[in-house]
């Protein structure tokens, strides 16, 4: 079972947050695990009158950015109102967020829950369970721990953790449609490895929906992309090097449908406690971070609507290896590929389908 801090990737540069690193567009501005090719940021000009791009700064400074042709303002203003918004839902980071109410109220019993949570609550069961459970939300108090940790220098001690795992665990909550019954205190959620994957798949089905030919849209590290650049050609992503940031490490390209992709990795914001690195992923079982070994898992689905899917097992693909990952991927129509550091050298280990978006 995962657990990780959030970190997001931007677009135009390299911020620093609480755990992802992500997917970012070659030819855009910036470094970030997954980046644009070619791709230049279509800003409204005189020559470009109906393309619309714009990066804001969400979630607390997470870049955000929506691309898309033909440009409509009322499209516009629902697209952001949305992405906006989604922040009051799902930010355990501010107090008067509806997952913060939950996560503050201590006590076993029933939480009814807004369509958003109820949503993201339904994927959350179903990523656990595809990922022989270890995709698990509960793990904010294991989180808070590890935060802990690092703050006053001190790695938990084994009691520590295995006071906090009391509290861990999906087995823990059960799901009624729009109602959650916690079993016990002390159970809190944290919704850091999906719900940006989510914020992607609204604002592209908003868009869509108001008959959208050409789009982009990012939040953090997740990214999806249907249709033909401003440039005119498929759209095309650049994983990053995962020890060298100034470097890419290969391409992913638009098979036909578009793609739906993400990354995660310990590159950008390990743990250091006490001089040693640890990996901001945890296996809720056992309390303990990932192999740091592992330095990137990338998976991309075609088409659009399953970035909170690849959001998703980017995390359990760290802890499970490529072996299990690819058959789990190979059943949801996604493939992945996996950095590994060995003897000092970088191997790439991929899934049998990559190369159709190579």
């Amino acid at each position: 079972m995962f657990c990780a801090f959030k970190q997001f990737a931007s677009i135009s540069l390299r911020l620093k947050f609480h755990g992802w690193t992500g997917v970012f567009l070659l030819g855009c501005l910036a470094a970030s695990p997954l980046q644009a090719v070619d791709e230049a940021a279509a800003t409204p000009s005189a020559t470009t009158p109906e393309w619309y791009s714009e990066t804001r700064y969400l979630y607390f400074d997470i870049a955000v950015r929506v691309t898309y042709y033909p440009a409509n303002t009322d499209l516009t203003r629902r697209v952001w109102e949305y992405l906006e918004g989604a922040d009051d839902v799902f930010n355990d980071f501010k107090s008067t967020s509806e997952i913060s109410h939950i996560n503050q109220r201590n006590a076993a019993g029933d939480v009814l829950l807004s369509p958003a949570l109820e949503e993201a609550f339904a994927k959350s069961f179903f990523a656990y369970e595809k990922s022989e459970g270890m995709f698990d939300i509960t793990c904010a108090p294991l989180r808070h721990l590890w935060r802990k940790g690092r703050a006053t220098n001190t790695v938990p001690t084994p009691e520590a953790i295995a006071a906090v795992r009391q509290t861990c665990g999906m087995n823990l909550v059960t799901l009624h449609t729009n109602r959650l019954t916690l079993s016990k205190p002390g159970i809190q959620f944290d919704f850091g490895g999906m719900d940006k994957g989510m914020f992607v798949d609204h604002a592209v089905e908003i868009l869509k929906a108001g008959h959208v030919q050409n789009a982009l849209v990012q939040v953090g590290g997740e990214t999806c992309a249907f249709g033909l650049s401003e440039k005119k050609r498929p759209y095309r992503i650049a994983i990053q090097h995962p020890l060298d940031h100034t470097n890419t490490w290969c391409v992913v390209k638009d098979p036909g449908q578009g793609f739906s992709a993400s990354t995660s990795g310990n590159y950008e914001q390990p743990l250091v406690i006490n001089g040693q690195t640890y990996y901001h992923i945890f296996n809720v079982k056992t309390g303990m971070p990932a192999n740091t070994a592992v330095l990137s898992v990338s998976v991309v689905f075609p088409g659009t609507g399953k970035n909170w899917l690849a959001d998703c097992m980017t995390k359990p693909g760290v802890l499970l290896g490529p072996e299990k990952l690819f058959s789990i991927l190979k059943d949801q129509g996604g493939e992945a590929l996996f950095l590994l550091l060995e003897d000092g050298k970088i191997r790439e280990v991929k899934s049998p389908g990559w190369k159709r978006f190579e």
